[in-house]
């Protein structure tokens, strides 16, 4: 009898105890999205949807306190730049509107009539020379992985490991080329101008992080990696609390 009676006591306890720590769990993500709700509902109200947060640990959590790790930069004959970063290309300082993003790091920049050519290791992009997607070609449509990518007179030529390649302005088909190093000239890279760089490193950060997105991915979770399992978390933490409220209540003293 003692025994039992013990054991329903440590139950109660146990029951107790549980409750408790499920409450201030619950406490703390609700106060966290009750705090963080309320405040992206009324940024525009106290006039700061605008404010961006540059707190450097912050960045450096987003991953933007030193920018990009490498910005490729190619020079045309005529001058025209073509820049690649982060997984994005730019004509001079600004951002290309392309329909799919550029993984590998730009190999070249050459011009045809009336378009520009950018090569990397699996695609050539083409462009009007105001920066208009024309085409794309992918690696299914390459007879290799590009190494190098240069022209002379009206051909275009690429180096891969399986030989060099040309085909004409129309990039439809390629031919197998003898070694023609001598001869074509092969697109090099050029160093960044700073002011280009400035540039593209203040299009990468955009200033810093905007107030209202940090709320956002507070509320929802997406800062810690976690993103809707915030709010799944919240709702089983509730769920417990009743649960284990209820139970409580049942086994009180009549």
């Amino acid at each position: 009898m003692i025994s039992f009676t013990r054991s329903r006591q440590t139950r109660r306890k146990f029951l107790r105890l549980s409750h408790r720590y499920i409450g201030v769990v619950s406490a703390v993500f609700l106060i966290l999205i009750a705090a963080t709700g309320t405040a992206i509902n009324h940024l525009k109200d106290v006039g700061m949807e605008d404010s961006v947060l540059t707190w450097p640990p912050l960045l450096r959590w987003y991953g933007l306190s030193n920018g990009p790790q490498e910005i490729v930069s190619f020079n045309t004959d005529s001058g025209v730049l073509v820049s690649w970063m982060n997984s994005q290309l730019f004509l001079g300082k600004e951002p290309l509107q392309l329909e799919q993003i550029v993984d590998s790091p730009l190999l070249g920049i050459v011009e045809g009539p009336g378009f520009l050519a950018a090569a990397t290791s699996d695609s050539i992009t083409l462009l009007t020379r105001t920066g208009v997607l024309i085409d794309r070609l992918g690696q299914e449509n390459l007879p290799g992985r590009i190494r190098k990518f240069g022209s002379k007179a009206d051909s275009f030529f690429i180096d891969t490991p399986n030989g060099q390649f040309r085909t004409t302005s129309s990039f439809l088909s390629w031919t197998q080329a003898p070694s023609v190093n001598e001869q074509v000239a092969w697109s090099s890279q050029r160093p960044t101008p700073a002011a280009v760089r400035k540039q593209l490193l203040d299009t990468y950060q955009g200033g810093g992080i905007s107030l209202q997105q940090f709320l956002l991915d507070l509320h929802s979770g997406r800062i810690l990696g976690i993103g809707p399992w915030i709010s799944d978390l919240s709702a089983l933490a509730i769920l417990l609390l009743a649960i284990s409220g209820i139970i409580n209540w049942r086994r009180l003293p009549r």
